[in-house]
Order: structure tokens, then sequence, then C-alpha cells
């Protein structure tokens, strides 16, 4: 499955990341984001097959298109059911090679100091009675203060995901009904597929567009 985030995230290496972490990770917290190159969309970036399974999907075609607490809540279901090796990022965060930018410092857009004003020039001491007195010089007025010019601020840089690498489907020798807790590779392992999981990844790459995400109940495709 598969955003810019306020404040890093503390994640020890190896730990479990929390479903906010992967969120600021996968989308930047933008609940409308959409990977062109991918097809995901929303905070958490479901693909559109991996949201249709979802029990909070019902009305919204796309994971952008449901309001953030249904996106958060089939996120939760998501964690619950599968754990957070659904999701790309969730092992650059786990291993502590991700960490969200923190925000910007707001800057003022004016100065607050202002000049002082340039000292007056004392009179000059009056003369000897003889001589004539000297008239004091003009008082120099103070220079206006000057205001800074506005900071401009950086665009938000959306992180997107690669897109899955399209394979071949190899032919079909037959079918197999997930069952719950199995994956590409336990499947493979257990029916002997020649080729290992990747071999069945090719053979089901029209249903299962993540290698790393299957259901209960989905029939796949065994390879010749």
């Amino acid at each position: 499955m598969g955003g810019v985030a306020v404040g890093a995230f503390a994640v020890p290496a190896n730990a479990a990341p929390s479903l906010d972490a992967i969120k600021q990770c996968e989308s930047g917290g933008n609940y409308q984001a959409v990977n062109a190159s991918s097809g995901a969309s929303g905070a958490y970036q479901f693909l559109d097959s991996t949201w249709a399974g979802m029990s909070q999907s019902a009305g919204y075609a796309h994971a952008a298109d449901a309001p953030a607490a249904v996106q958060d809540a089939a996120a939760a279901e998501l964690m619950a059911r599968s754990g957070a090796s659904q999701w790309e990022c969730s092992s650059m965060i786990s291993s502590g090679s991700y960490s969200a930018p923190a925000a910007a410092a707001s800057v003022s857009t004016q100065s607050s100091s202002v000049q002082e004003a340039a000292p007056v020039e004392q009179a000059a001491p009056a003369a000897q009675q003889a001589a004539p007195v000297k008239e004091t010089a003009p008082v120099q007025e103070t220079a206006p203060a000057q205001e800074s010019a506005p900071v401009a601020q950086a665009p938000a840089v959306e992180y997107s995901a690669p897109a899955a690498p399209v394979q071949q489907a190899a032919p079909a020798a037959g079918t197999y009904t997930v069952q719950a807790g199995d994956t590409l590779g336990t499947i493979a392992n257990k029916l002997g597929v020649n080729g290992g999981w990747e071999a069945l990844y090719a053979a089901n790459s029209g249903s299962v567009a993540d290698a790393n995400l299957i259901f209960p109940g989905q029939v796949l495709n065994i390879p010749a």
C-alpha cells in the first residue's frame, strides 16, 4: 500500500509502528491524497482492491472519497486483521530509517526593532562675553523603521510509494482458497509451487495488487 508531517516520530527500531506514524509516512496525513502511479488513495494509501474488502467502504468507491473517521476505522480494522506489514512504510518506521520532518518555525513578517534616533547635537558652549554666541546645530530627524520582507514558506512534498512491478502471469494448474493466516510464501511452500511465492504472485497478478495483502476466502490460481 502506498506524503509531509509535523514533528518527528520517536519510534524505536524494530517497534510496531502506530497508525498515526503510518498515516504521516504514507500521505503526510492527507485524507484526500491520491497516488497516480499505483492508484492508492486516502491518508493510509489504500489500494481500491484492499479498500473494497473493508467493512467501512460501503458507499465509497475509493478511500480518498471517505471521511477521515471512516478511513481511520478502516485502517484500524486492517491493522487488527493483518498487522502493520500491509503498509510499505511500516518497515521504514520500525527500522528507524524514517522520521517525519519537523515543522518550520513561524517567522514574524515585521521587524520588532526600530532604529534609534540619531543623537541631538548639543549647543556649543557660550564664548567669552566679548565673542558672539554660536547657534545650536539643527536636530536630525529619526530614520523610519524598515519592515522586513515576508518569508516564503517551502511547499509541502507529498510522499508517494513506488508502484509495484507488473509481473507476467504463469499458466494455472489449479486453485486454492486463502485461509486465515495464509501468505503467498506459506501457500507456495505448502503446495510446493515451483518458483516459490514469486511464481504464485505472477500467476495472480490480475487479482492480487500487493504481494503482502491477500484475504481469507480469496481464490488463487496455482501455477503449473
